[in-house]
C-alpha cells in the first residue's frame, strides 16, 4: 500500500499542456485600410519544401509559417497563379533570417526551439510590405508578423 501511494505521488497528472512548437503566426492585412483580410486563391508553401501550408482552394486570414531549426534562413512563397496561368513569376517570397535558440520547457515537455528573427524580407508583386511585431518567436500563440497586400490586388 505504501509503494502504491509513493508511485502515485511521484507521477504528475498535469503532463505537458504547453504548445510545443514555436511557429510564427502571420496575419494578412489591407495596406490602405490596415484591416484584416481573408485571402483565397493563393498557394503558400516553403521554398524547397513539398508541402503546401495553404492551398488555392482554401481561404484564411492567418497562417503558420514553420521555421527550420537546423538553418538560419527559411523562405516561403505565395503563388498567385491560376490553373491556366502558372509560373514562378507569379510568386511573392517572404524570407526569415533568424537564430535558433534551444529552450528547455520542462521534464514533461522536453526541449524546443525559440527563434530570434534578425531580418524579415519580402518581394513586392502583390505584397505591399511586411511588419515584424516581435522578433522573438516563442510557443505563445500570438500573431508575430503582418503581411500587407496592395488593396486593389487582394480578394476579401
Amino acid at each position: 500500500m505504501i509503494v502504491a501511494a509513493a508511485a502515485m505521488w511521484s507521477c504528475s497528472s498535469s503532463g505537458c499542456i504547453d504548445k510545443q512548437s514555436s511557429i510564427p503566426l502571420v496575419g494578412f492585412y489591407d495596406s490602405k485600410t490596415k484591416q484584416k483580410l481573408k485571402i483565397s486563391g493563393v498557394n503558400i508553401g516553403g521554398v524547397g519544401a513539398e508541402t503546401l501550408l495553404l492551398g488555392r482552394s482554401e481561404s484564411a486570414s492567418q497562417v503558420y509559417l514553420p521555421l527550420r531549426s537546423t538553418q538560419n534562413t527559411t523562405a516561403f512563397y505565395l503563388n498567385y497563379a491560376t490553373d491556366s496561368i502558372t509560373g514562378y513569376q507569379y510568386n511573392d517570397t517572404i524570407t526569415f533570417d533568424y537564430e535558433s535558440i534551444p529552450y528547455f520547457v520542462s521534464e514533461e515537455c522536453g526541449a524546443m526551439y525559440y527563434y530570434k528573427v534578425g531580418e524579415l524580407q519580402s518581394t513586392h508583386l502583390l505584397i505591399d510590405s511586411v511588419k515584424l511585431l516581435e522578433p522573438l518567436i516563442t510557443n505563445t500563440d500570438v500573431e508575430r508578423v503582418k503581411i500587407y497586400f496592395s488593396s486593389n490586388d487582394t480578394q476579401q
